[in-house]
């Protein structure tokens, strides 16, 4: 026995086949050439020329109707069927047909055991099932009201009460699916919002704090070359072999200190804004950058709650730049978090060496073992490999996070170890 997938497949194929031989792009009207293209809608169009070909000889047989309105009844009444999956709107207009259709032939004279035609009532019921499914939630009432009202008119009073019961039963049934349906359709689109606007406040706060770090440490150098500038001269003067410092050379260096001072208080217009606001804020805003040099107290004190961290260190920390130090200090820290949260009791080796194929560039690697404790209960997905990666480009270089074969986690970090021009953008 053929399975219904396989008899779908094989009448999709007949019929798309007949479609082909008919030159779709021929046809002008744009609403007849998008129901002409999908096949469904040639299947229920075959179907409606089907209950129009029974209906009609059977309206001559049981009902008193004219011979002229013979066709128009059962156009008028099964013709719905072939929009049962055109859209809301033409599903609409065939279903109030068929209604309307086969309530005023239940009132003509007839002598079949329904005052309804069975024919139209079969067609009552198809139109009904795909009005419930595709109008909005809010019309169902009024086609349940419709139907209803129909089969008063078409239906004798022993199945009347039988009929009315199923009709509310399979409307209500219906609804509770699609509104269901809906539900779970606008919560993953909730979802899918939220999860993007998280993302986006992630990026958003990481680049925050990056520029905040650049502020802190453009300001440092900035303020220094000021204070320099300033005390060049003095300093010269005072020195063992002491130097005169002329007009012209003073002159030099208060433009030096003038330039960068301006230069500062243009990065502090840029960049300050950033900052948050509050005393508690501002304080933890004028604290100093960890770089490069403080990621040892880092591990140590990660070591000192009882985890196993390594850290190899064969970087030459003079040459590392600032702003690079930084990233790397809040990769490792990112890192290692994660590592403790993601994998209690596993095995962290941190390792920080230069490139020795590429020069210029400092590699940092980060990996974990297996967990070998439970996991606690407020380990959840987070930002933290968003934050890395952000990090890592404010500096020119690149990030990598993911799962190792042999089990554990790995994040590894290519950074330029001078300062890079994207840094600064």
């Amino acid at each position: 026995m053929k399975s219904p997938s396989a008899v779908r497949r094989r009448t999709a194929a007949a019929v798309g086949r007949v479609r082909d031989r008919i030159a779709l792009d021929r046809i002008s009207d744009p609403a007849l050439h998008r129901y002409l293209s999908h096949w469904r809608n040639w299947l229920a169009a075959l179907a409606a020329v089907s209950m129009i070909s029974v209906c009609w000889p059977v309206l001559g047989e049981v009902t008193r109707l004219p011979a002229f309105l013979l066709p128009a009844f059962a156009i008028l009444g099964c013709g719905g069927i072939a929009l049962v999956f055109a859209g809301e709107e033409a599903v609409r207009y065939g279903w109030a047909s068929t209604v309307i259709t086969s309530a005023v032939a239940s009132l003509v004279p007839n002598d079949g055991p329904w005052p309804m035609p069975i024919p139209l009532f079969l067609a009552l019921l198809a139109m009904t099932v795909a009005a419930l499914w595709t109008q909005p939630l809010k019309r169902l009432p009024v086609v349940l009201a419709a139907v209803a009202g129909a089969f008063v008119v078409g239906l004798p009073f022993d199945a009347l009460v039988g009929w009315i019961f199923g009709l509310v039963v399979v409307g209500m049934a219906v609804a509770f699916l699609r509104y269901r349906a809906r539900s779970q359709r606008e919560i993953a689109e909730q979802t899918e919002e939220t999860e993007v606007l998280r993302a986006r406040e992630a990026v958003l706060a990481e680049r925050s704090r990056i520029a905040r770090d650049l502020h802190d440490i453009v300001a440092h150098r900035m303020s220094m070359v000021v204070v320099m500038a300033q005390t060049a001269p003095y300093r010269l003067a005072a020195a063992a072999d002491a130097e005169e410092v002329g007009p012209g050379a003073k002159a030099e260096f208060d433009a030096i200190a003038d330039a960068a001072r301006e230069s500062l208080d243009e990065v502090r217009q840029l960049l300050g804004v950033l900052r948050p606001h509050g005393d508690a804020a501002d304080t933890a805003a004028l604290a100093p950058v960890q770089g490069l040099g403080d990621v040892p107290e880092l591990i140590e004190g990660v070591q000192a709650v009882g985890v196993d961290v390594e850290l190899t260190d064969t970087s030459d920390h003079s040459s590392v730049a600032q702003t690079v130090g930084a990233a790397v200090y809040r990769i490792v820290q990112e890192a290692v978090t994660n590592a403790t949260r993601h994998a209690p009791g596993a095995a962290i080796a941190v390792r920080i060496e230069e490139d020795p194929v590429h020069e210029g560039r400092l590699d940092v690697e980060i990996v974990n073992g297996l967990a070998t404790q439970p996991l606690g209960a407020t380990v959840g997905g987070g930002h933290g490999i968003l934050g890395m990666t952000e990090r890592a480009h404010a500096v020119g270089g690149s990030l990598t996070a993911a799962a190792r074969p042999g089990g554990g986690f790995a994040v590894r970090a290519s950074l330029p170890i001078g300062p890079s021009v994207r840094a600064v953008a």
